[in-house]
């Protein structure tokens, strides 16, 4: 039987990155015992509490092509395995015994791949993100026409590392039901869909309190639109963002539009942008029709992100077709009114009218219509906030999701042993 609490090991290539949340959550709250292998990590101030105190962070390296600042598509693979192999030598030299079970993110990369032979018969759950078609979803429909035909042959392959990892006798784990449905069938049944849950966020705005974020004071008149991604990239929709901020500010003269993200691109999937800073590109292309009212923070903290969140009159959540973002629901928990572009994935999550405001991609002058109507009567729209809000309560707080993940983690090490 395995020992109360469970001893576990969490591998993904950057610490917290997703499983951090998760691994934290398990030590504070149900005392588990946590050593997380990564290749990189987050600086400190986006590290989660338990670290050092039951989440012990231990780095390993990587060798071979996966040290190139570059990713060149035929070595995909073999950066997948790099990663993977040296997890395995620090987790042979260390020898963290015992270990009731595993949870792994590959990301692409694998970590978890030689696992196995440095821990026979421990049950492993992985956490997968995205299956790429050739053609499909994210930035393929909009730069697929100006791409050498072997940036399709590179999607075809993308998954290898995935699919390698699906035959290791793992249990697949993934948080939503449309990244399930992007794998193939004869794995989709195999699949656990749990979301791995956020801090509800129980802060709410009061009339007449001032607003502040990152210490600068926000006009008590001004209406506040704000984007949050981890980088200002093409994926998630800053392109997007910058279009319809200005056309506001041009419109209104007490908007401010506030995002938050930044350094390079870190998605292989933009191989036009990857490695180069697209925030700048959009910016300088496209430059904010008042950039007094256009504020860029970069990366912050999370207690910045929140006080975002807090002073927004309206969250603008333009990405193209891929996994949900955690900054859209904790937007919602916060809150805040969601303008979304549709898309499968959004859908999953925002009911129209009912949760958010979602419009249709191509309609610019709708999506400018309804922004404004928002920020015009804000009482009206404030039933979607709170059925938002809602939504997030009974299904996306980790208060509720976790629960779920850690009796499933309970049943996989008891089977393991």
């Amino acid at each position: 039987m395995p020992q109360d609490p469970l001893c576990l090991l969490c591998v993904e290539p950057r610490f917290p990155g997703r499983l951090g949340g998760v691994a934290d959550w398990l030590v504070r709250r149900r005392g588990y015992r946590c050593w997380f292998y990564c290749h990189g990590a987050d600086p400190k101030e986006f590290w989660p509490q338990a670290t050092g105190r039951g989440l012990e962070i231990v780095p390993f390296g990587v060798g071979g092509v996966a040290r190139e600042e570059s990713v060149v598509w035929p070595r995909n693979l073999e950066r997948g395995i790099c990663f993977a192999y040296g997890c395995w030598e620090v987790l042979s030299a260390r020898r963290p015994w015992p270990v009731d079970l595993v949870i792994g993110r590959s990301a692409g990369l694998g970590s978890t791949l030689f696992v196995p032979a440095a821990l026979p018969g421990t049950p492993i759950i992985n956490m997968f993100d995205y299956y790429y078609h050739p053609h499909g979803n994210d930035l393929a429909p909009e730069i697929g026409g100006r791409m050498p035909p072997e940036y399709f042959q590179w999607r075809r392959t993308a998954n290898a590392m995935d699919l390698l990892d699906l035959e290791n006798g793992i249990t697949p784990w993934t948080t939503t039901r449309w990244q399930r449905d992007l794998f193939p069938d004869e794995y989709r049944a195999d699949f656990k869909v749990v979301f791995d849950g956020i801090e509800e966020r129980h802060a709410k705005r009061r009339p007449g309190r001032p607003r502040t974020i990152a210490g600068r004071a926000i006009p008590p008149e001004a209406k506040v639109v704000t984007f949050v991604a981890w980088q200002l990239d093409r994926l998630r929709g800053f392109d997007r963002f910058v279009e319809l901020s200005n056309r506001l500010l041009r419109k209104r003269a007490d908007v401010v539009c506030v995002a938050v993200g930044g350094g390079p691109v870190r998605r292989t999937l933009d191989v036009e942008f990857f490695g180069k800073d697209y925030g700048a590109h959009v910016l300088g292309q496209t430059p904010p029709h008042d950039p007094s009212r256009f504020w860029t923070l970069g990366k912050v903290a999370p207690a910045v992100v929140a006080e975002v969140f807090e002073a927004s009159d309206l969250h603008v959540y333009p990405s193209r077709p891929y996994v949900v973002s955690r900054s859209l629901i904790e937007a919602m928990s916060a809150g805040a009114l969601v303008l979304a572009w549709d898309s499968e994935p959004v859908r999953e999550v925002l009911t129209p009218d009912k949760t958010a405001i979602v419009v249709p991609p191509e309609d610019l002058e709708g999506q400018e219509r309804r922004a404004l109507s928002a920020l015009e009567d804000p009482a009206v729209h404030r039933p979607l906030c709170e059925a938002a809000q809602e939504i997030v309560r009974e299904r996306y707080s980790r208060e509720v999701s976790l629960p779920l993940l850690a009796s499933m983690l309970d049943q996989l090490a008891s089977k393991g042993h």
